[in-house]
């Protein structure tokens, strides 16, 4: 039994990364980053807002895909391949 609620969220999330920057150096061709898409109202989102006490998640859905489409819209193998990005735009470094 993991001791800590929902504990395998971040180390997959970090194979994810990993993967993705692996593929972006390994296929010179490909432009692939990964984009954390903030904390999301969704049904998911919502409810792990409710366990933490914080009522519901910071972004709406549109704003969230607005984000991340224009994280994608402005994406050149040379500035964004891979990094992690933030819906924002931001690259997170990591």
């Amino acid at each position: 039994m993991i001791a800590y609620p929902n504990a395998a969220y971040a180390p997959t999330k970090l194979v994810q990364h990993w993967y993705t920057k692996t593929v972006a150096i390994q296929e010179p061709w490909l432009n692939a980053f990964p984009v954390d898409p903030g904390f999301v109202q969704t049904n998911i989102g919502n409810r792990a807002a409710g366990l933490l006490g914080i009522g519901k998640a910071s972004i709406t859905v549109d704003e969230s895909a607005s984000g991340v489409l224009g994280v994608i819209d402005a994406s050149t193998k040379e500035t964004h391949s891979g990094r992690l990005w933030k819906w924002t735009g931001e690259e997170e470094p990591w």
